[in-house]
Parts: C-alpha cells; structure tokens; sequence
C-alpha cells in the first residue's frame, strides 16, 4: 500500500510540476514556434556558365586564397604599378597631369625607400645637449676591492659574519628641481 500511494504521490508531482513554464522547456514537452526573423530565404541552385572547370591539384594553392603578406603590403604601400589609363577618368588624368604624376620615373618608391634608410649625421651628444640641467653621472660606482678584502678578512678573523661590521651603503644623490 505504501508503494502504491508513494508512485501516486509522484505521478500528481510530475502531472502538477509540467503545469510550470520552466520545467515542461526543460524536458522537452513545450512548444518553440520558428523565430520569423531567422529564417532566411534561399536562392535556387544555377549551374555554373563555365562548364569545362578543371580539378583541383593536391598541394596547389586555392585561387580564393589570398597571402596575407602580400595583401598586407598592398595595402599599406600600395600597388607599384600605376593605374592604367583605361581605368582612370578625364578629371583623374587632368589631375595627375597637372600635378606631374605621370613624369615620376617608375623607380620612385625604390629611391625614396633607399634615401630614408640612409644613416644621418647626428650628434653623438644631442640628449645630453637637450637636458642641460642634468649632471653627467658616472655609469657605476667603483668599490675599493682591496679595503673591501681588508674588511672581510678582519670579520673572518674575528668570527663574525660578512654582513654584520658597517658594510658601505652607495646612495646617490638626487639633483635638481625634478629629482633627476
């Protein structure tokens, strides 16, 4: 009789817990109409007006493959041939006449990329010319070695650690207004 009423007892919670919106999405038991801004409509296959396509080669690289590095520098330099006159308007070839494009010799991005890359004449000392206001510093502390082994030895004779007598503490000062 108990196994009776405790499989009844769970039929009327299992009945009463799909009344909820929540559980009857969970197991299953609800509705879901389609969304109507989801479906998309889809044109009709066509056959291809070039019917003499050749299959693809193993190891070949795939015509819609674009090289990134290629692409990269088209875009950032440019192309390095010139825009043909068939493609360019009346107005874009009056432009370029009047501003003296078409009399740039073909080489030009080759000699304003050789002329940039050579090494200016500068002045070794210019940041040290620009900040006046700071003192040269050396570029280390030198330690007396022959006072540092004097003072080592007398602790180790002593029977005292290296680091307990006065060892010298380096501070340099700081200058100017800034702190620098």
């Amino acid at each position: 009789m108990n196994i009776l009423r405790s499989t009844l007892l769970l039929a009327l919670t299992c009945v009463a817990l799909t009344a909820c919106g929540g559980v009857r999405e969970s197991l299953g038991l609800g509705r879901a109409p389609p969304d109507e801004f989801a479906v998309v409509d889809r044109p009709p296959l066509a056959m291809p007006p070039d019917f003499g396509l050749r299959p693809p080669v193993p190891g070949a690289p795939r015509p819609q493959d674009v090289d990134a590095g290629h692409h990269a520098s088209q875009t950032l330099f440019g192309t390095a041939e010139r825009p043909s006159s068939a493609s360019a308007s009346s107005a874009e070839k009056a432009l370029l006449s009047q501003t003296g494009a078409t009399n740039a010799p073909a080489d030009i991005r080759a000699t304003i990329n050789n002329e940039s890359s050579e090494k200016m004449n500068v002045s070794p000392h210019l940041v040290d010319q620009l900040q006046w206001w700071k003192k040269k510093e050396e570029p280390g502390t030198v330690v007396d070695a022959t006072a540092e082994a004097a003072r080592l030895k007398a602790a180790k004779e002593k029977g005292e650690a290296p680091n307990a007598t006065a060892t010298p503490v380096i501070e340099r000062e700081k200058s100017g207004w800034l702190g620098l």
